[in-house]
């Protein structure tokens, strides 16, 4: 196989147009598998795609308008041989997200039968606890099931981005990306350079993983909390399980992998306090900005804007007094949703559909924060973090706190929007976003608006709609683990966003199959 790289291709291109430029550098017939494609939009005078093609050929090819040949030596996924340990109980997983899921398919696939424990709903019940909530109901009768716990965790209700900045050496995100495919996603995710699964098809997605895994052996225990571990001589030697009835029950198992989350809060404390060593770590925080997607696809995209598929953009800045300020959870034709885990609290998060085409765009405009912002302690960072999410409760009478951005800017009450109308799932009100942030988090994200504001067009107008809290877009807690993916306590594997060791779903995923991979390596199969 060889791969041919650099065709470039006009907005709106078709098959035509990539067996056209095929032809001209010799290659007969059409059997070719797309295998990467990107859209170049530096220069708004000639954007296009670039594609990469996959084919079989034994012809002479005669490269040139900057198309390139190259042999292709990618490694196909394979996990380790199996070790030759022997397990105590099955391997048990907290927690049902992207971490956590992926470990339980690997491991139900090489018959080590896992055990997935997740304190929240499937994903289809979870879908309209959530619905309901947005809808005008309270936390309280569900706190373990919302937009952050159930199947799926908070990825499910996002963008269902899978773009990663980590290195694909071993061929575990290929993996994922086909594993994603086979369970419902559209082909478009294996080769367009930043897939996303959107979160109207996410639920039914987690739903396939889950029967794949349930039928390679594996199983799933919903509505069931990890309560805590049961250590004996610095080793796990089970867990203590709680069902939504109260009922408690000991499971005995000596494998264990955390992958609660960047929002178990509970989880992360009571393990600490049963002696799991954990230390803080630097995070971000700030506010959800929404314009209206046509504004966001002309400045990036120009003329072109109706041929291209709806805009994205990433911005970073520096403040005035030396802060990274940067977009974050870009969700190009998405809205905002309340994202609250607890009472008393609101966090909002992005969310956009497979099609991307609501009348908005939002993105978190969020400023980096480490000890000198929260103070010292393992929880010194999820404490600033409940103390912003508290303040955007009482700024908004408990609902999502919202204010124009020239009016947050000046220092002034909203009464009214402008051309931006808000697209929010969630009740939310007018609100002094100052009152919820600290001095040093509002003046940060003011003064790195007018350069947002000159490389977007309109990025800074008076009527954006700001939105908060974002407190979630990491854990602040990291669990500490060694080379080999295990806590101090021997037979604890922490991963993934909530131990502190990863940043999105797909990178929680390849986490997730490493920590996996261990005990494969480890261990002989369960069954």
């Amino acid at each position: 196989m060889i791969r041919i790289s650099n065709i470039k291709l006009p907005p709106g291109y078709g098959a035509a147009d990539i067996e056209k430029q095929l032809r001209r550098i010799g290659v007969k017939g059409n059997e070719y598998q797309l295998s990467r494609l990107s859209l170049d939009a530096r220069k708004k005078e000639d954007i296009h795609y670039l594609a990469s093609v996959d084919l079989k050929e034994t012809g002479a090819l005669r490269p040139r308008g900057g198309i390139q040949l190259s042999e292709i030596h990618e490694r196909p996924y394979a996990p380790p041989e199996h070790g030759s340990g022997t397990l105590t109980g099955r391997p048990v997983i907290i927690g049902a997200g992207p971490a956590g899921m992926f470990a339980g398919l690997l491991l139900a696939q090489q018959g080590y039968a896992p055990v997935v424990i997740e304190r929240g709903a499937p994903a289809d019940e979870r879908t309209g606890i959530v619905r309901d909530f947005w809808n005008g109901g309270q936390i309280d009768p569900d706190p373990d099931s919302n937009a952050c716990f159930g199947e799926g965790g908070a990825g499910t209700f996002s963008d269902g981005k899978l773009t990663t900045g980590i290195k694909d050496r071993n061929g575990r995100i290929r993996q994922i990306l086909q594993w994603f495919y086979e369970a419902g996603a559209d082909e478009d995710i294996l080769y367009w350079h930043k897939p996303h699964l959107g979160s109207d098809k996410l639920p039914g997605i987690m739903m396939n993983i889950r029967k794949r895994t349930i039928a390679s052996g594996g199983s799933y225990r919903f509505h069931t909390r990890a309560e805590r571990l049961i250590i004996k001589d610095g080793a796990v030697r089970g867990v203590l399980l709680k069902n939504s009835a109260g009922e408690t029950e000991e499971m005995e198992t000596g494998c264990v992998i955390l992958a609660c989350g960047h929002s178990a809060r509970d989880t992360i404390r009571i393990l600490y306090s049963q002696g799991v060593p954990a230390e803080s770590k630097n995070f971000a925080v700030g506010l959800r900005i929404e314009h209206p997607a046509e504004m966001i696809n002309s400045a990036q995209y120009g003329k072109t804007q109706d041929q291209l598929p709806t805009a994205d953009y990433k911005l970073t800045g520096q403040s005035e007094d030396g802060h990274g300020v940067y977009s974050f959870c870009m969700c190009p034709g998405g809205c905002v949703v309340d994202s609250s885990t607890e009472p008393g609290m609101i966090c909002v998060n992005g969310m956009s559909l497979k099609a991307r085409d609501g009348r908005n765009s939002n993105s978190a405009i969020v400023v980096g924060v480490g000890p000198a912002d929260f103070g010292e302690g393992v929880f010194a960072g999820m404490d600033m973090q409940i103390r912003l999410e508290k303040a955007a409760f009482r700024a908004g009478g408990g609902k999502i706190p919202v204010q124009l951005l020239g009016d947050f800017i000046n220092g002034k009450e909203s009464r009214a929007f402008g051309d931006v109308q808000p697209d929010i799932r969630g009740a939310f009100a007018f609100a002094d976003l100052r009152e919820v942030l600290t001095d040093s988090l509002s003046s940060s994200i003011i003064s790195v608006m007018p350069n947002f504001g000159r490389r977007i067009d309109g990025f800074d107008r008076y009527d954006a709609v700001l939105s908060g809290v974002e407190s979630r877009t990491s854990s602040p807690v990291r669990i500490n683990r060694d080379e080999h993916f295990e806590s101090s306590i021997k037979g604890l594997f922490p991963c993934g966003e909530g131990a502190g060791y990863a940043g999105g779903i797909t990178s929680a995923a390849a986490d997730g199959m490493k920590t996996a991979e261990e005990i494969i390596g480890r261990y002989k199969p369960w069954i």
